[in-house]
């Protein structure tokens, strides 16, 4: 079985789990969850911007000035920093 678009998922799951890893799996372990859980979670959330974003965040240039650029971001990982901040709060709101 081959997995479409790994690096480009792969690239994204670094980037989250660099900023949100530790303070997710923080948040899950009093729920008894453990750091599988905060990693699928991650997982999920790689999906959900690769799905969302990423064919259109191929050509920087025009996306940095579009409608879609919701953060005002200056570069592709400080919007997906932000995104993932608030995938993050999300997250702890419907679990809290």
């Amino acid at each position: 079985m081959k997995i479409r678009n790994t690096m480009e998922l792969s690239m994204i799951a670094a980037c989250l789990s660099d900023n949100y890893m530790l303070e997710l799996y923080e948040f899950l372990r009093p729920l008894g969850k453990g750091y599988a859980d905060a990693l699928g979670q991650i997982a999920i959330w790689s999906h959900d911007f690769y799905n969302a974003y990423y064919e259109k965040m191929k050509r920087w240039e025009d996306f940095e000035d579009s409608e879609d650029n919701i953060y005002k971001a200056i570069d592709w990982d400080s919007f997906l920093i932000e995104w993932g901040n608030d995938k993050l709060l999300e997250f702890k709101a419907q679990h809290s």
